[in-house]
């Protein structure tokens, strides 16, 4: 199962992109940012890693890549990198209680876009949860990927390309996930996988999106997203009473 090949063919539209893993998206004459930008308040690794254990998926709500009902009144589109430390605390210490509070419910509906950039590894988590969306495992992937992350401390200590996402890595969360493992491998290599993670980018370049993670509100992107759960309670509040 190798995705090198894939790997430099999405080389030339990640060209096009500048793109920053610091939780908003920066202007494009701004440089290009690795490492965050902004303090948060620091949560300890092991609580992060509880919040994504501890998450309760409604699983009966998924198709693909999105959760929530196909009528929900809000649409929230998520671009993330399964390496950015941004996105691992936007995952464990928010996203949880959007699900909870207005996904289950039925008002807001999440969608995942992929927008690896941050290394090799990035690229082969994108077309791995794809793969696995493809087998309506992707919520359950996408959790295990970015429990690995918290549970080896990358919210607070970057660390990219180190084989937490080697294929043989991938490979192994897709077994311990249940996932046919041989229709996984299949597709991790096709050219639909790839595809499916170039039209994320090409989707994120047509938005003018330069950092992850970026949100999309029903269309409408985010120059600066909410930083604390209360904030996006607050927000998207405002956007139902609309």
């Amino acid at each position: 199962m190798k995705a090198w090949p894939l790997i430099a063919a999405l080389a030339v539209p990640l060209a096009g992109l500048l793109v920053s893993c610091d939780g908003d998206s920066p202007s494009s004459k701004e440089p290009a940012r690795t490492t965050p930008a902004r303090t948060a308040t620091a949560t300890p690794t092991s609580g992060i890693a509880a919040a994504l254990e501890n998450l309760d998926l409604p699983l009966d709500l998924a198709s693909g890549l999105s959760l929530g009902k196909q009528d929900a009144p809000v649409t929230i589109a998520v671009f993330e990198d399964f390496q950015c430390p941004h996105c691992l605390r936007y995952t464990a210490l928010v996203e949880p209680a959007i699900i909870d509070e207005y996904v289950t419910p039925g008002r807001v509906r999440l969608e995942f876009h992929n927008l690896p950039f941050l290394g090799p590894e990035s690229v082969q988590a994108a077309l791995a949860a794809w793969c696995a969306g493809e087998q309506d495992q992707f919520w359950p992937y996408h959790k295990q990927l970015f429990l690995v992350q918290a549970e080896a401390g990358q919210a607070t200590s970057e660390k990219l390309d180190v084989g937490r996402f080697s294929d043989t890595a991938l490979r192994e969360y897709a077994a311990d996930l249940g996932l046919d493992t041989a229709a996984f491998e299949a597709c991790y290599s096709s050219t639909a996988a790839a595809e499916g993670v170039r039209a994320d980018l090409r989707q994120a370049q047509s938005l003018g999106l330069r950092g992850t993670p970026s949100f999309v509100i029903n269309g409408q992107p985010l120059a600066t997203s909410p930083s604390s759960l209360a904030e996006w309670r607050k927000f998207l509040d405002q956007a139902l009473a609309k």
